[in-house]
C-alpha cells in the first residue's frame, strides 16, 4: 500500500512519518508522500525531512516525494493530521473547539474534495485531526462513509485498557475494552463490555466495583466537567504535576477523559501516544488484517439506532469500514450514547 501523510510536517505528522520508515511498514518499492502547506512552513521543511529521512534509513527507506498541492496527492491509505490544533494557554475550552472547527473545516472540505476528484476512489482515510468527528463527517461527505474512520475512540480506548491495567497491576495487552462517543472529554465508557484475560465474571464484577470508586456512568460528563474545571486552574498556572497527582485519585474512565488535558496544555501535548495508536492502525489496514475496534464513523442507525458521526465499535478492513457490531451495552450507555450524538450532530450541522 502506498501512504500519504497530509500535514506531514507537523508535530504528530512527523512522528508518524518516521516510524512507517523506521518499522519499515512500506517495502522500498512502494511510496510514501509527504503533504504539506504551500502557505506554511513545511513548504520548505518537508523537503529537508525527506532528505534527511533517505539518510538515516538509506537501505529500507521507501520512495518518498513531497506534494503542496492536494489535487496531486496519490496514495491508498491516507493519513489526515493537517490543519490547526487547541492552542496553549487559553482558559476557554469551548470556544477553542469552536474555534479549531471554523479553521480546520475549510482545511477538511479542501482535501476532501481533491481526492474525490483525483484519487482512484478506494483511498481510506484515516482522521486524526480535531475536532475528529468534524474531519470524519466531512471526508465521508465526498469519499463515503467506509472510507472515512477518526482515530478518536481508537486511541481512548487505548487510554483506557492502560488506566485499567494500571489500577489492577497488569499488562495492557490482558484488558478488553471500549471508549466510545465523542472524542475529547465528552467520550463514553463502555464498562459493559470490559473483560479482562485470567479473571472470572465474578472476580471481574469486583474489581471493576472497586476501581471506578462509587462512580455511576449517568453521572460520568457531568463529573468530568466538574474535575476539568478544577484541574484546568492548575495547569493554567504552571502546576503541572500536581494536576497529574491530583487526576490519579479519579477511576480510570475520568482519567482517560482529562489526562490529555492536562498533557496537552503542559506543552508536551499528545504526539507519541497519537502517533503509536496511528500506528497501530495503519499496521492492520496494510497487513491485510480485519479488527475490532472502536473509531469515529458515520452511522445511518446500525448501533442502536443512531445516525451521525460518532465513536463506535466496527471492524475495519483494508477496504475500510466492513460491518458495525451492535455489542451489548447497558441501559444507561445506550442512553449518553443516543444524547452524545445528538449533540455531536448538532455541532457538526454548524459548520458544514
Amino acid at each position: 500500500m502506498n501512504i500519504a501523510i497530509i500535514g506531514a510536517g507537523g508535530s504528530v505528522g512527523r512522528v508518524i512519518t518516521q516510524m512507517i520508515v523506521s518499522e519499515r511498514l512500506l517495502q522500498c518499492d512502494e511510496r510514501l508522500t509527504l503533504v504539506g502547506n504551500p502557505e506554511g512552513t513545511s513548504a520548505r521543511s518537508l523537503y529537508g525531512f525527506a532528505v534527511d529521512l533517505m539518510d538515516a534509513y538509506a537501505e529500507i527507506c521507501p520512495a518518498v516525494d513531497v506534494v503542496l498541492s492536494p489535487d496531486k496527492i496519490k496514495g491508498d491509505l491516507i493519513i489526515m493530521a493537517g490543519g490547526s490544533t487547541i492552542p496553549i494557554g487559553t482558559n476557554e475550552e469551548n470556544t477553542t473547539r469552536d474555534s479549531l472547527a471554523e479553521q480546520n473545516a475549510p482545511v477538511f472540505e479542501q482535501y476532501a474534495s481533491a481526492l474525490s476528484k483525483c484519487g482512484h476512489g478506494s483511498e481510506i482515510v484515516l482522521c486524526i485531526s480535531n475536532p475528529n468527528e468534524l474531519c470524519v463527517a466531512i471526508f465521508a461527505k465526498y469519499l463515503g462513509r467506509k472510507r472515512a474512520i477518526g482515530m478518536g475512540a481508537f486511541l481512548d480506548s487505548l487510554r483506557f485498557r492502560k488506566e485499567i491495567a494500571l489500577d489492577l497491576g497488569i499488562r495492557r495487552q490482558q484488558v478488553h475494552g471500549f471508549m466510545a462517543g465523542e472524542h475529547g472529554v465528552n467520550l463514553v465508557p463502555i464498562w459493559s463490555n470490559v473483560h479482562i484475560f485470567g479473571y472470572s465474571r465474578q472476580e471481574l464484577g469486583r474489581v471493576i466495583k472497586k476501581i471506578r470508586r462509587g462512580n455511576q456512568t449517568r453521572n460520568f460528563q457531568k463529573d468530568v466537567g466538574k474535575i476539568n474545571n478544577q484541574l484546568k486552574d492548575m495547569v493554567l498556572k504552571g502546576h503541572v504535576n500536581k494536576a497529574y497527582q491530583a487526576i490519579d485519585r479519579y477511576p480510570p474512565d475520568i482519567r482517560v477523559a482529562l489526562k490529555p488535558f492536562i498533557t496537552h496544555f503542559s506543552g508536551a501535548k499528545t504526539v507519541m501516544g497519537t502517533a503509536r495508536a496511528t500506528m497501530e492502525l495503519i499496521r492492520t489496514i496494510t497487513l491485510g488484517n480485519d479488527a475490532l475496534i472502536s473509531g469515529q464513523i458515520v452511522l445511518e442507525g446500525e448501533f442502536y439506532g443512531i445516525h451521525g458521526t460518532i465513536g463506535v465499535p466496527f471492524v475495519i478492513g483494508n477496504q475500510g469500514v466492513d460491518r458495525v457490531i451492535e455489542i451489548v451495552i447497558s441501559e444507561e450507555e445506550k442512553a449518553l450514547l443516543i444524547q452524545n450524538a445528538q449533540n455531536i450532530q448538532n455541532k457538526i450541522k454548524r459548520f458544514l
